[in-house]
């Protein structure tokens, strides 16, 4: 711990690294644009808060279901080509997803067909995509690289949030559709440039190797209580904040009285924050990992609650005045504890361990947030849409609450 960098200077010789961040910085700005024109279009063709939460819910089982497996397969194959691959066949599929709106035949049942299908491709490409980091960093250099990570990617969202609004009026949302898949093929291009050397196990991958590693991640992810209590944390943090994902399209439409434009300009200020969270994050060094996530996560809690109350005020300056004052404090808490939690899981993983960890660790995680949507499908009938979001930010304040009982987390 004590040997960790604070300053970002030591990663301009990580070029392999410095071409990992590229990618991933070329991938979150087509799905900043991607991300806005798919809001607004599931809105438009559900015309339905509760049948958007559910269709929310529904694009989270592939992680749930497949992660922990596809984790434990990778662990035994280049991480690098499965990123290239997984890559190319997500951009092939928003592509596809963009003749179809284009020829008129999108309907939500398709558009679920085609998030899930891509979901099913990311259960490979994101265990591959965390355990090729402790390939070309050094320990010292997690928290910086992390850092510089979401931050990088934070303001190509903003560039992307920018541009959004100017896109889907130019070139339609099959345009918005077609840049992301652009990014996708760019991204894979990139990483295929990567020097990394990779020492993969000599038994190849079946369905008996497959149940091994997942049974050997299990095992040592029970040993470790640090790593649980965790794990257990992220999943309730994304339990609490699904109604503020699942009811952004309908809040701003229904109570902000805005259209896809506003949906960007929160966006855009929500990123800002994140990534500003993200860059000041390393530059904490006397304030434990423990006592950052608590204090910022009780103001991400405090800010939800201000977020959905300025749903009810007026005039309209000051209640957008007020929502994205909420979005930079929701947005800067964020940034720290990603920061403060991505490192916690670095450290605490052995190398061999981190695509079969990830794995299992990001299914446990995301399993909260299809139970949120379908809650929040079952209550759009009968709770206003604000209510739904204070509810949830009130919840994360508690959580935050207990965590300072919680003496395992002292470590971090």
């Amino acid at each position: 711990m004590e040997s960790e960098v604070t300053s970002y200077r030591p990663l301009k010789a990580e070029k392999e690294y410095l071409k990992l961040i590229a990618a991933n910085v070329i991938n979150r700005f087509g799905d900043s644009i991607d991300g806005i024109a798919i809001a607004w279009l599931m809105y438009q063709i559900t015309h339905s808060a509760a049948l958007m939460a559910l269709i929310l819910g529904l694009n989270y089982i592939p992680t749930i279901l497949l992660q922990p497996f596809t984790g434990a397969m990778v662990e035994r194959l280049s991480k690098k080509r499965v990123m290239v691959l997984f890559d190319i066949g997500r951009g092939l599929v928003v592509t596809a997803t963009a003749v179809f709106y284009l020829l008129g035949h999108l309907t939500p049942a398709l558009l679920t067909a085609m998030m899930l299908l891509i979901s099913t491709l990311e259960a490979f490409r994101m265990p591959a995509g965390s355990a090729i980091v402790p390939l070309l960093l050094k320990p010292e250099l997690y928290k910086v690289g992390s850092a510089l990570n979401q931050t990088g990617s934070r303001i190509a969202e903003i560039v992307g949030l920018a541009l959004a609004g100017g896109v889907v009026a130019l070139l339609g949302s099959q345009g918005a559709l077609l840049i992301d898949a652009a990014t996708f093929f760019l991204s894979a291009l990139i990483i295929g440039f990567i020097r990394v050397k990779e020492d993969l196990p000599e038994e190849k991958v079946s369905l008996k190797s497959t149940a091994n590693s997942f049974l050997e991640g299990l095992s040592l992810m029970k040993t470790n209580r640090v790593l649980v209590v965790l794990l257990l944390i992220g999943a309730m943090i994304n339990f609490f904040f699904v109604p503020l994902n699942a009811y952004g399209a309908p809040f701003i439409a229904d109570y902000l009285k805005g259209g896809a434009e506003t949906l960007s300009l929160i966006n855009i200020v929500l990123v800002l924050s994140l990534g500003l969270g993200s860059f000041v994050a390393p530059k904490i060094k006397k304030i434990s990992g423990k006592t950052q996530m608590i204090v910022f996560g009780i103001i991400e809690g405090v800010a939800v609650c201000v977020f959905a109350l300025g749903g009810y005020l007026t005039p309209k300056l000051l209640q957008y005045g007020v929502v994205l004052l909420a979005c930079i404090l929701m947005g800067f808490g964020a940034g720290i504890i990603n920061v403060v939690y991505h490192t916690a899981f670095l450290r605490l993983i052995p190398q061999d361990f981190m695509a079969r960890l990830s794995g299992i660790s990001t299914a446990l995680i995301v399993c909260s947030m299809p139970v949120g949507s379908f809650i929040c499908s079952a209550l759009a009938a009968v709770l206003p849409v604000p209510v739904a979001i204070l509810a949830s930010g009130v919840l994360s304040i508690g959580l935050y609450l207990v965590l300072t009982r919680v003496k395992s987390l002292d470590a971090l």
